[in-house]
């Protein structure tokens, strides 16, 4: 920088045209790095797998409710507990 530039303008500040641009290419290079990082991080996730899960339960239930003539059928589980079973105990 020269300094009859410096002296005309002293609060300005001239930077190389080089230094601005490798800040720039620097800033995008980790921008990059971190999406692709959290890009990596979605696709281990095992949330949309069980998305998925839940879905076709849900549609499987549903098409056998719709089946049932619309009386919902139990899932296949454990017994319900029953009031009966309380007073025996």
């Amino acid at each position: 920088m020269s300094k009859s530039l410096t002296l005309k303008q002293p609060r300005r500040i001239a930077y190389d045209a080089g230094v601005i641009k490798k800040f720039w290419e620097e800033k995008i290079e980790l921008h990059t790095k971190q999406l692709q990082s959290e890009d990596m991080r979605t696709r281990r996730s095992a949330l949309d797998r069980l998305r998925g899960e839940w879905a076709r339960m849900l549609e499987g239930r549903n098409k056998m409710s719709q089946s049932a003539g619309g009386h919902m059928a139990m899932p296949p589980g454990p017994e319900p507990f029953h009031a009966q079973d309380m007073a025996a105990t």
